[in-house]
């Protein structure tokens, strides 16, 4: 594995502990699933670069699992799971908006199963 991956898939993860430690703490919902959706964008963005692509500046996890389908048909598999977490990355950021707990607690139920999912198409395995 590129050490760029493996870069990328370190940065999803640090992500996703933002996530499960903020879900702890009431009252910020829109920064656990804002740091589901960064996560889940990084592991999606290494497994890219894992396949040579050259990486699109977008938040769009729907357009990025479509790119992985180019490469492997399995993640049509997590269409459903990828599907509103996108709009932590912009809507619940900014006033107008907020997640509710229950946005919140089932966008970091989804990140876990992608992470399942994307971390053994990756063949990632963590150094010690």
């Amino acid at each position: 594995m590129r050490e760029i991956v493996r870069e990328w898939i370190k940065k999803g993860e640090s992500d996703f502990v933002a996530a499960k430690t903020l879900s702890l703490q009431k009252g910020l919902e829109n920064q656990t699933g804002f740091h589901c959706q960064q996560a889940i964008e990084k592991w999606l963005k290494a497994f890219l670069i894992e396949k040579g692509e050259e990486i699109r500046k977008i938040h769009d996890l729907m357009a990025l699992v479509i790119d992985c389908e180019k490469y492997d048909p399995d993640f049509h598999e997590i269409e459903p799971l990828v599907d509103g977490i996108s709009d932590f990355a912009v809507e619940f950021r900014y006033p107008g908006e907020n997640a509710t707990p229950e946005e919140a607690k089932d966008a970091l139920n989804k990140t876990i199963k992608i992470r399942d999912f994307l971390l053994k198409k990756i063949e990632y395995e963590e150094k010690s």
